[in-house]
């Protein structure tokens, strides 16, 4: 009597690989968590941030996609002008805001629990033609700002009326502007105003420089959500835990 013998194993045939690694990919992805982060449009706002051909990047981005690494998140970086990308936060239209404050836009956002978490450091002052470096705040009639900035420094001065602000679009054209004497002051980031003439135009000598005895603003940026105050919170610890990768991505 002739036995039949059972067919060999043998490998996996091509259609079926395929199969398991669609069934694979499938279940990795579901598995990472995509979270959109709503960021300001200003195209030189470095070392924090820029925006080029439409891509986000920067300093800011560069800690977020390291924190996001360790906790296997992904995050797409949503790019708004400034008062739009408040007003869709608030919203619940992105899920995170970056750069962002608990003094900012208070009254926007006086009925939503947001949590925070901090993130860079900063300070907002004006800057000035260096031949009025030091003559005071008496002599800003006009102080330029950027487009959605608000100079909370100087709110009492232009309550009164004593100061009118004008707002630009972009810190290129505001610089023009204090160049051009159609500004008196511009109410700004210092490092990223100190950034982009060292190393943007790479001024031997700056034609604009910060006057720190005038009224100015120091504080932390914070990434934010009221979303998930669970990913704040996870955001926290990773700049606590991980210095020294922040560190060295500060130091690029």
């Amino acid at each position: 009597m002739i036995r039949l013998m059972p067919p060999h194993p043998g490998p996996l045939s091509f259609s079926a690989l395929l199969a398991a690694t669609l069934l694979c990919g499938a279940a990795c992805a579901a598995e990472v968590k995509t979270f959109t982060v709503g960021v300001e449009d200003y195209k030189h706002f470095l070392p924090y941030s820029e925006v080029r051909n439409e891509q986000y990047g920067g300093l800011g981005r560069d800690i977020l996609d390291a924190f996001a690494r360790h906790k296997g998140y992904a995050f797409v970086y949503k790019i708004y002008p400034l008062k739009r990308r408040d007003r869709l936060f608030v919203d619940g239209l992105v899920d995170l805001a970056f750069p962002d404050n608990p003094n900012w836009v208070a009254d926007l956002k006086k009925d939503v629990n947001i949590s925070y978490a901090p993130m860079l450091e900063f300070t907002d002052g004006v800057l000035v033609r260096p031949e009025n470096l030091g003559k005071g705040v008496g002599r800003l009639k006009t102080l330029g700002i950027p487009l959605g900035f608000t100079p909370y420094p100087y709110q009492q001065l232009m309550s009164s009326g004593t100061l009118r602000i004008e707002e630009t679009g972009d810190y290129d054209s505001l610089y023009d502007k204090l160049l051009a004497k159609r500004v008196d002051g511009a109410y700004m980031n210092t490092r990223i105003a100190r950034h982009y003439w060292t190393r943007i135009r790479k001024a031997g000598q700056p034609p604009l420089v910060y006057d720190p005895d005038l009224p100015h603003a120091s504080g932390q940026w914070y990434l934010s959500s009221h979303k998930y105050p669970q990913v704040v919170e996870e955001f926290r610890k990773f700049m606590l835990s991980n210095k020294a990768e922040i560190d060295e991505l500060k130091k690029k």
